[in-house]
């Protein structure tokens, strides 16, 4: 069995201490003295060779200590990467020596030790397992569970690992922290970090003040990719890896649709399976090891030629980025019921995903899921842990129509799940949040009023396209045309055939759900971004000749 502290608190060699002396500097320290202190950006990982360092947080109040660092080891987690600012304080116990490696050297470390690069992202990523099983509190949101404001933040902080506690204004805890900042439910969302108390803080202000929103550099990108799902984040690790100057850009934050999935069990290699945002933080990881730059949430405007034969993305931000080539890898979103109600009670009750930030809303009570998918019967399973009841709404028939075998048979034989055939949502009731659905048999058209607090809906993907120029095929559902097939479309401008990815605009590429007549499983997704990357390559060869 695997020691939990040999992972996350490793010793460093002999030969991997050389290593980075070659690199870093030596510094000392004398007793008391930080190394770095919270929320500082760009702080240097060090290697400590004599004496210790202490690991204290104080987001509670108190300050705590969390680890201490002896002779051999070594500090960081996974901010290092990110570039995100530090979430504790490091300071020296007693005299110490160290050898200091800057945060602008710490990616070439990486890249060139590839060993010490394996113990030290282990270590960084329990690290910050074991730091969220403490005491730890990270950023406090206040507000009501069925706030479609707050619930954006918590996606927002899920699916960029922040670590976060969620205080709901109807339990104890949230009240009291209302009383403590001398506020009322009226001025909720509220975020609170380290003695800064915001009111219906703005994503994009929250995404800026924790280093996940960047200045994006005024220079030319080989590649663009615009949207941080599987395909996004595949075309990203290969893209960076062979040497790309690789930038992503996302709405919301890595995963995806994907990332809404509460356990992939089918995805290769990873036979116990692993939640979707997970998955999402491996491949952000990598890419980010291998110098894949990030930024989030950003929307694109427009996309256009320059005259230098360049592509030119406008932002939401006012940005431009001038970039070689473009990815599309924007994927699809299920889309809303045509019921009334049914946008108005978005966040209150009707979710698109089922993560532990939607499954609050339906504790000890019944839970309806509408679709027939993999990720409706992901959501059914893991609602079922959370829920007093499951119904899962078919419009047909057959479960396995579109959901793979082992989850079907799972679903069947789920005491907590009832499969419910030829049923479709007929109306939808409450005033502030979601309270009553009403069912329909499609067949003998009888009525069931169900008690619900959470619809979960995975039904008819839309494609996120209409930031697209009109020199970008799509077909009748709106999903983007690619490949050779498109040589025959009147938008086609070249005497060339285009590549497997290649969309009616030359150089500029579609990968994932997104794309016409993808199979919709994230495995899929993530071999087409690779794919991608082998497209560009192609593409900017041809260019350099």
């Amino acid at each position: 069995m695997v020691d939990t502290n040999e992972v996350a608190f490793p010793k460093l060699t002999d030969d991997e201490i050389e290593c980075l002396r070659e690199i870093g500097c030596e510094r000392s320290f004398v007793h008391g003295e930080a190394l770095f202190g919270f929320g500082d950006r760009e702080f240097s990982f060090f290697a400590v060779t004599a004496g210790e360092v202490e690991v204290v947080e104080s987001s509670t109040g108190q300050e705590r200590e969390v680890a201490v660092h002896h002779s051999g080891e070594f500090t960081g987690d996974v901010a290092m990467l990110t570039g995100r600012p530090s979430m504790v304080t490091i300071r020296a116990k007693g005299d110490c020596e160290t050898i200091e490696v800057t945060s602008q050297q710490v990616r070439r470390m990486l890249g060139e030790l590839p060993e010490l690069s394996d113990k030290l992202l282990e270590a960084f990523q329990l690290r910050r397992r074991l730091l969220e099983q403490s005491e730890f509190l990270g950023v406090r949101v206040i507000g009501a569970s069925n706030d479609k404001e707050t619930l954006r933040l918590r996606e927002f902080f899920y699916k960029h690992k922040v670590t976060h506690t969620f205080q709901d204004i109807a339990e104890s805890d949230g009240d009291n922290a209302l009383r403590e900042f001398k506020m009322n439910p009226a001025d909720t969302p509220i975020i609170a970090c380290s003695g800064h108390v915001v009111s219906k803080p703005s994503l994009a202000k929250v995404a800026e003040c924790l280093g996940i929103s960047r200045k994006i550099d005024n220079q030319l990108y080989d590649t663009l990719v615009v949207g941080a799902g599987p395909a996004g984040l595949a075309a990203a690790v290969y893209g960076a890896s062979e040497g790309l100057r690789t930038l992503v850009v996302d709405g919301m934050g890595p995963g995806g649709q994907a990332g809404q999935s509460s356990k992939i069990e089918n995805y290769m290699g990873f036979p116990s399976g692993l939640s979707g945002s997970d998955l999402a933080n491996r491949g952000y990881l990598q890419a980010l090891k291998f110098g894949a730059e990030f930024t989030a949430p950003v929307m694109v405007r427009s996309m256009s030629c320059s005259e230098d034969g360049y592509h030119v993305v406008e932002l939401c931000t006012g940005q431009l980025v001038r970039t070689k080539t473009v990815l599309v890898a924007t994927g699809a979103s299920y889309r809303r019921l045509p019921i009334e109600h049914c946008e108005r009670l978005e966040g209150s009750g009707i979710y698109y995903s089922a993560t532990s930030v939607e499954a609050r809303a339906c504790r000890e009570s019944t839970a309806i899921v509408v679709g027939g998918g993999n990720s409706a019967g992901q959501a059914a399973m893991y609602l079922a842990q959370q829920a007093r009841h499951v119904k899962l709404l078919l419009r047909g028939n057959d479960l396995r129509k579109s959901m793979s075998e082992y989850l079907a048979k799972r679903i069947e034989n789920h005491s907590g799940i009832e499969v419910c055939h030829h049923t479709e949502v007929d109306e939808l009731c409450g005033d502030s949040k979601l309270e009553t659905v009403v069912v329909k048999n499609n067949r003998s058209q009888a009525r069931e009023n169900i008690d619900c607090s959470g619809l979960f809906i995975f039904v008819g993907a839309k494609p996120h396209t209409e930031w697209l120029p009109d020199s970008v095929a799509l077909d009748a559902k709106g999903f983007v045309q690619t490949g050779p097939s498109v040589q025959q479309c009147d938008k086609w401008p070249l005497e060339r055939v285009p590549c497997e990815l290649e969309t009616t605009c030359p150089g500029v590429f579609a990968a994932g759900d997104v794309r016409s007549g993808t199979t919709k499983r994230c495995a899929f997704a993530a071999g087409d971004g690779a794919l991608a990357i082998t497209c560009v390559h192609q593409y900017l060869s041809r260019d350099a000749s």
